[in-house]
């Protein structure tokens, strides 16, 4: 006889069979999870990802649009604004886009929201960012 008496025991074996499936259960609920959590995470971040690149694409298509008009206009800008539009422009520029794990891409993120603000303020232009979807989710019947 075995130390805990189960070997020689004709009915160990049956009596052990809830703890197993309990076990095995556990242990496949835990695998299935991790697929299941990491393609939640991967379709959560490629909607982030597409919703931060939109944003960023709409703060360095005015930029354009106000070079563009700055070229026709050469005076319509003083030398704050320009000096304004400089430093939004920078900003996108050194924006890092391409690396989403960079910890600090919120926190530029703000920044370059906050010089947008300033810049279209200073230019008596529209100061928000509203993407056509959050307008979608407001409607109702």
């Amino acid at each position: 006889m075995s130390a805990d008496g189960l070997e020689d025991d004709l009915f160990g074996a049956a009596l052990s069979v809830e703890d197993t499936s309990i076990q095995k259960g556990r242990e496949d609920g835990i695998k299935d999870g991790l697929l299941a959590g990491l393609a939640e995470g991967r379709e959560l971040g490629i909607q982030k990802g597409y919703e931060i690149g939109q944003e960023v694409g709409f703060y360095a298509g005015c930029t354009r649009m106000w070079r563009a008009l700055q070229a026709r206009e050469p005076g319509a800008l003083s030398e704050r604004q320009e000096r304004a539009l400089a430093a939004l422009e920078a900003l996108i520029q050194n924006f890092p886009l391409y690396d989403p794990q960079d910890e600090n891409l919120i926190d530029a993120l703000e920044r370059l929201r906050g010089r947008f603000k300033v810049v279209a303020s200073g230019l008596g232009c529209l100061q928000d960012y509203y993407p056509k979807e959050a307008d979608k989710e407001g409607m109702s019947f």
